[in-house]
């Protein structure tokens, strides 16, 4: 097709008419209320609905009437910021219709330049998010919901447990004592994840707060070994661990660490082939200290592993497996997080290598970090 700009035919005044018409289709075909003013705050030009918006409030797409004077002053000062700062600036807004029922928008506004570089302007993108708000909550609910459900029977698991271990109901071998002691231990960091879990959604949405202290990664891999031996167990599959560390303590937030190396521990044992050995390695690389460990499974191609860690990413239905992809995803947020490298390596004799690597000396250890999910 021929446009004023490819046609070299056209004098300046007819390329001016069509890129002008051109524009005037573009914005009335845009379902989006968006629009540009001039300095002193007047309606320039905009897609077919914006000007019934700026003049009156009425948001055709959505069938909502805002009380356009409760919001000027806001709107006011929002121009004026952008227009004197010469910079952008998107915020999500609670507003209010003329019943005064609540409606959530988000507001981009950005300053437009003229040929020589001054500010004539601003344009707007106005978007409304009541929808996207209202599944965020219903998620949110959900989630809470989900795992106060599962909190109580954990808790009762607990408490269950410690009467046995302390021979409420008798005395209690010791081969029974052992593998109690385990479950307890199990349950007792399900409950602590079920509480980070309530926290995070009822409070943070969804972004999580690293707590720093000093642990040994060393025990916490033999932990979390014990606590997926019997899980190994069913496949015939034998853990080994190998200790090459000589930083004997490590800083970190040690129950996300723990979500990691259960979470690749729970996949290398999923995907392992029956009757095989897993080797966990824990060791020094320069300022690093590592975790790893190399199973019998399937070799990964290339283009899979670049895709591993993408969120809902999982190829557990492929080899007859529940899953929805969400595990290796939240363990490389949290090494992220913990300014720390997640890597995989696959080999054609069917070896498979899952790790991350932790600095020894994290920087900024005082400042608050977080995950968000």
């Amino acid at each position: 097709m021929e446009t004023a700009h490819t046609n070299p035919f056209l004098n300046s005044r007819e390329s001016n008419f069509i890129s002008h018409f051109q524009i005037e289709a573009l914005l009335e075909n845009i379902p989006k209320l968006i629009y540009m003013k001039d300095l002193q705050g007047n309606y320039v030009t905009g897609t077919k609905h914006a000007y019934e918006f700026v003049k009156n409030g009425r948001d055709v797409f959505h069938d909502v009437q805002i009380d356009i004077n409760k919001i000027k002053n806001t709107n006011d000062a929002e121009d004026k910021f952008v227009i004197s700062n010469n910079k952008s600036i998107t915020n999500e807004r609670e507003v209010y219709d003329v019943q005064g029922r609540p409606h959530c928008y988000k507001i981009y506004k950005a300053p437009v330049k003229g040929k020589d570089n001054k500010i004539t302007g601003l344009v707007v993108m106005v978007d409304n998010v009541d929808e996207a708000k209202l599944l965020e909550a219903q998620r949110d609910t959900f989630v809470a919901s989900l795992g106060h459900d599962l909190k109580n029977p954990t808790i009762a698991q607990i408490r269950m447990l410690e009467l046995l271990l302390n021979d409420h109901f008798g005395a209690v071998m010791p081969a029974q004592r052992g593998v109690m002691q385990m479950t307890l231990d199990s349950c007792k960091y399900m409950k602590a994840m079920l509480g980070s879990l309530l926290a995070t959604y009822r409070n943070d949405r969804g972004v999580v707060r690293l707590n720093y202290e000093e642990f040994s990664l060393i025990d916490l891999v033999e932990e979390c070994v014990e606590e997926m031996r019997y899980l190994a167990k069913d496949k015939e599959i034998e853990l080994f661990v190998n200790k090459e560390c000589f930083i004997p303590t490590i800083y970190g937030d040690k129950i996300q660490v723990k979500r990691v190396i259960m979470n690749l521990l729970s996949n290398g044992i999923k995907y392992a082939f029956r009757n095989t050995n897993i080797k966990l390695t824990i060791y020094n690389e320069d300022n690093y200290t590592c975790f790893k460990f190399e199973n019998n499974s399937p070799f990964i191609p290339p283009e899979k592993r670049d895709t591993l860690f993408a969120q809902y990413v999982s190829y557990a239905a492929a080899y007859k497996e529940l899953g929805i992809g969400l595990g290796l995803y939240t363990s490389q947020k949290i090494v992220n997080a913990h300014d720390g490298i997640i890597f995989v390596e696959s080999f054609q004799d069917n070896r498979n290598i899952f790790g991350f690597k932790i600095p020894n000396n994290p920087k900024d250890i005082d400042k608050p970090r977080t995950i968000i999910f």
